[in-house]
């Protein structure tokens, strides 16, 4: 049925289930954050409209190039220069360049299992082998299964899509291995605030990222913005420069409003970004208890992690029958195989949606399984 979808899996899938739904009922199926975006930020893409709409360099603009760095910078600790970040159309546009420029040097790879769809896709299409280690399951979720990095690429999506794991202080260690042994860890960031249980860390945080890791992220999540498809990539500068020429051959280059309107919002609104995030995250993290309160004696295990906003909960029935009929009662969720073979009996549920349709949702979920 679904087992096959790759690129743009959850997309498809939800046309489908819409298609299915005489009204969408609850829509648990996007990873969109239902908070709007932070009014400062909307009000500075407004002014900046007032600027010619012209190109900008393939890697971004000077000031939004240094606004970024400074940020992470800050964050991080970690002393990132504005030749080493590169503004992209999306985080995906960041993902592909980092994936395409790892499948240069090696021809091997490890994804963890499940994970997000996209990884394994471009890596074999530009012929590199992949590997893939199997998360364990935890007491509510799944968790990161210890591995060792190579001469190989390892892509790692903390905190993580689908299952909401997080690696926490790990993630520096395989940065490590992968600087001793001459390896790459594709780090993919876009829900490094959403974290309930436990710390985030970055791969910037190493000593040594520059000679062994790429960062990855995308302002989706964050700043509550998916459609306006900005992200960043930061990598040693003359990685940098090689992406940034492959880039202007792909897409040309980023939206210039977008990039004035993010540079000064990270320099003159950072306590207004504070509240948003704030506000946010203690919003999805009462709503993540109220997931594992209402999958508690519905799923068989209830696979809520300690970040992201996504439950990958499994049940007894078929994942993709269960999301099909949710689809036919109003509700969309991803089926699990979207992610994973061996995730056939799970489902994706998005906490991120709006209150009363996760209620709704989560409410019809748990009807059809005691029907089932």
């Amino acid at each position: 049925m679904f087992s096959d979808l790759t690129a743009e899996s959850t997309l498809k899938f939800v046309a489908k289930a819409k298609s299915l739904a005489k009204e969408v009922k609850a829509n648990l199926g996007l990873g969109e954050p239902d908070k709007p975006p932070p009014r400062a930020l909307v009000e500075l893409l407004k002014d900046s409209t007032k600027l010619k709409p012209t190109y900008t360099p393939s890697g971004g603009l000077k000031e939004a190039r240094e606004a970024v760095a400074e940020w992470l910078s800050k964050r991080y600790g970690a002393d990132v220069g504005p030749e080493e970040v590169m503004i992209t159309p999306s985080g995906k546009a960041a993902l592909f360049l980092a994936l395409s420029y790892a499948s240069t040097r090696y021809s091997s790879a490890k994804l963890f299992d499940p994970t997000y769809y996209s990884y394994e896709p471009v890596l074999k299409a530009w012929g590199v082998s992949v590997e893939k280690v199997g998360m364990i399951k935890g007491e509510l979720s799944y968790e990161f299964p210890e591995i060792e990095v190579g001469r190989e690429v390892v892509v790692v999506n903390t905190p993580a899509n689908p299952t909401g794991a997080v690696l926490g202080e790990r993630l520096l260690d395989l940065v490590g291995m992968a600087a001793e042994r001459g390896g790459l860890v594709v780090s993919d960031e876009p829900y490094d605030v959403f974290v309930y249980e436990g710390k985030h860390y970055s791969v910037l945080q190493h000593e040594k990222w520059r000679e062994a890791a790429i960062y990855v992220y995308s302002f989706s999540k964050i700043l509550s913005v998916p459609g306006w498809r900005l992200g960043a990539l930061v990598a040693e500068k003359e990685v940098i420069k090689k992406l940034s020429a492959a880039a202007s051959n792909v897409y040309g280059c980023p939206c210039k409003w977008e990039q004035v309107a993010l540079a000064r919002y990270l320099r003159e609104h950072p306590e207004d970004l504070e509240r948003h995030v704030s506000d946010m995250v203690s919003e999805y993290s009462r709503r993540r208890d109220m997931v594992v309160r209402e999958l508690e004696g519905v799923a068989s295990f209830v696979g809520v992690g300690r970040g992201s906003f996504y439950a990958f909960p499994e049940f007894e029935a078929d994942g993709e029958e269960l999301a099909l009929e949710l689809a036919k009662r109003g509700v969309i969720v991803i089926p699990g195989s979207v992610f994973s073979p061996g995730a056939r009996r799970n489902l994706r549920i998005s906490y991120s949606a709006p209150l009363e349709e996760l209620r709704l949702g989560l409410g019809i979920l748990k009807e059809v399984v005691k029907e089932g």
